[in-house]
Order: structure tokens, then C-alpha cells, then sequence
């Protein structure tokens, strides 16, 4: 597939004169252009054969048409988010400074292609315009191994929970804090466990938290596993009263989750912090819901504390 209409629309439009030979590389399977500045979001395939990455041969998509196209279901959404997944995609597109480099999965019947897509900024005009040309450089059938380590980095291999970095990471992506709340969690005698029937035992109850925090996910709430027996929980578009009920029934939940955690009499205990635009720090949230859960735990076991402000 080759688009002179494409070529000769980016000159007449843009002013910009691309000589096959400047696009056309044997290691580029196709190479297309777009404007970020261009609200009607069409993107111009220029070179190759839609067919080799999943797609079909159209030389114009929507930008619509193209994000039918991505699998949400993939090692890299479990950490990014399957329900924000093509949004974060596109952030990160209209963030282009100079370059990106980025992989995005296509949907296939089986299981889904993998490209590694370049995108450079090639005209740019402050408010008005700026053209991207991208490059489809590789294909792969499997999941790429960079994505597999990001995977492990972000995600805990106990219990698939995401991990201290990735709140990290979706603390510095947060836009707004409000009406949102951390709530650290920890497991009251979960030492009596590991005591009675073993670490096996114990590393299953862990699994089983977290199983049950993995089914009650929602796309306003998500779950980490800080390390050991503690977790926290990261809320938005809630008041304090569901907040505090939403901690009330992880308390009654993890009480009921085995006939051995409610033999020893397991519990936990929660501390809550409301964020804030000066309470949004990586270390300081963590500190002070740290604290404010021990608050909870020095009132007994299955205890709620609140921090104020």
C-alpha cells in the first residue's frame, strides 16, 4: 500500500514535502501523519500494508476507528488500567514533546498484536498546529518483554495487586484530588496465622484479600498491596460517610473470609486520609495514613481512625 494522495494532501496542507524515500524504510511496516490540532481526529496512512498489524487497509481512519482497535485486556492496562487505558494512551500522545516511543496491542481473535509505534513531532505551530508523523517499527505476536518487566516492577506477583510504585506512578498522574481518600489497611493477628498453620498458610490468606479486593474492583477504587499484611486503597467521587462504610465492610469482609482467620479472630485495622492539593505527596500520604491506621489499632482490633486536618 502506497498513498500518493496522502503525500501530496500532507505538501498542499502543511507545506511539507516528504520524498518517499524519507518515509519509506524497509523497518517501518507503516508510517501515517496526523494533526493533534486537527479536531475532526483523522489520521493518513501514507506507507504499507494495514493488514500486517492487525487493521484494515483504509488510507484514512478516525481516531475513533483506530481505538476500536486496541485490546484493553493486556498486561500493561492491569497496570495503567483497562477502564483508562486508551485515555492514558492519548495523554501521553498529545504530551509529545519531540518523540515517543510507545506499544499499543491491537485486538486479534486469539490473542493480540503488539506494535512498537514511533512519533515524532515534524511541524509544530504554538496553539494552531502540530503534525506527528508515526512509524509502526515492529510487529510482535507475544507480549514484549519490556512490558512483562514494567508489569512485574508495578504489579505484586503474590497477589497481582498493583504495588507501592504504581501508587506512586497514579499519584503523579491524578489531576484532582477531590473528594478523594487513601485508607491504609492492615491485618489485625495475621501473625496468628503464620503462627497456628505455617507462612503457606499465611501467604494464602494474603492471596485470598486480595482475591476478594480484586472482585470487589470498581473504576473508582483500586487496591495495592503495600508489602506483608498491609494494603491501601485509593478512593475518588466518594463523601466521608461512604468512605468510612466502604471501610466498615473491608473490616467485616476480611473478618468473614475464612473459617481459620475467624478461628483466631483476624481483623484489620484502617486508617483514613482525606487528599488534598497540599496532601498529595507520594511519602507524605503514605506517612500520615500509616499513622492514622496505628491510631485505629491502638482502639483494638477492627478499628477505624480518621485523620483531620
Amino acid at each position: 500500500m502506497y498513498s500518493q494522495k496522502n503525500l501530496d494532501s500532507l505538501k498542499t496542507k502543511y507545506g511539507i514535502d516528504f520524498y518517499p524515500d524519507k518515509i519509506l524504510d524497509l523497518t517501518n511496516k507503516v508510517t501515517f501523519y496526523f494533526d493533534l490540532f486537527d479536531y475532526s481526529g483523522r489520521v493518513s496512512i501514507i506507507s504499507g500494508d494495514m493488514k500486517e498489524i492487525g487493521l484494515p487497509n483504509l488510507e484514512n481512519f478516525s481516531i475513533s476507528q483506530l481505538t476500536s482497535y486496541v485490546e484493553t485486556d493486556n498486561k500493561l492496562a492491569e497496570v495503567e488500567g483497562k477502564n483508562n487505558f486508551i485515555e492514558t494512551l492519548k495523554k501521553k500522545i498529545k504530551k509529545i514533546d519531540k518523540e515517543l516511543f510507545l506499544y499499543i496491542p491491537i485486538r486479534q481473535e486469539n490473542k493480540p498484536l503488539w506494535l512498537y509505534i514511533s512519533f515524532h513531532v515534524i511541524s509544530e505551530i504554538k496553539n494552531t498546529q502540530k503534525l506527528i508523523l508515526g512509524k509502526v517499527i515492529r510487529v510482535l505476536n507475544d507480549t514484549p518483554d519490556e512490558i512483562i518487566y514494567y508489569q512485574k516492577t508495578h504489579q505484586d506477583a503474590l497477589t497481582r495487586l498493583f504495588t507501592r510504585e504504581t501508587l506512586k506512578k497514579h499519584i503523579s498522574y491524578l489531576r484532582t484530588t477531590e473528594n478523594s481518600y487513601g485508607l491504609y489497611i492492615d491485618i489485625d493477628d495475621f501473625k496468628k496465622i503464620n503462627d497456628y498453620y505455617g507462612h503457606d498458610q499465611g501467604d494464602a490468606f494474603i492471596i485470598k484479600v486480595a482475591d476478594h479486593f480484586i472482585s470487589e474492583w470498581e473504576h473508582n477504587v483500586l487496591y495495592y498491596r503495600l508489602g506483608g499484611d498491609e494494603f491501601f486503597v485509593y478512593v475518588k467521587d466518594h463523601t466521608l460517610d461512604q468512605v468510612c462504610n466502604r471501610a466498615k465492610k473491608i473490616i467485616h469482609d476480611i473478618e468473614n473470609l475464612t473459617e481459620e482467620g475467624k478461628m483466631i479472630g483476624v481483623s484489620c485495622s484502617v486508617g483514613i486520609v482525606k487528599m488534598t492539593e497540599d496532601l498529595r505527596d507520594y511519602n507524605l500520604l503514605l506517612d500520615l495514613s500509616d499513622q492514622t491506621m496505628y491510631k485505629a489499632k491502638k482502639n483494638g482490633k477492627g478499628q477505624i481512625s480518621i485523620y483531620e486536618n
